[in-house]
């Protein structure tokens, strides 16, 4: 397994680890209280809702994509 992989199955899974805490156990997120307080209540949700679920899932998903050769255009 090359390091590529290893770092894009790590993004994927944080990714995806983020969205179930979300909805099972918000109050485990430290950073978003204040983002909410620097962005607002919907503006600090955006923010780390797209910093750290949105973002790894497309970096992992990307990587994979590019290391298992499926990127070839």
């Amino acid at each position: 397994m090359d390091m590529n992989t290893i770092i894009g199955a790590l993004a994927l899974a944080f990714g995806l680890y983020t969205l179930i805490a979300r909805q099972v156990a918000p109050h485990q997120f430290a950073k978003l209280g204040p983002m909410k307080e620097k962005f607002g209540e919907k503006g600090g949700l955006v923010v780390h809702f797209i910093g750290y679920t949105v973002l790894p899932l497309l970096f992992g998903g990307w990587i994979l994509y590019k290391t298992y050769g499926f990127g070839h255009f």
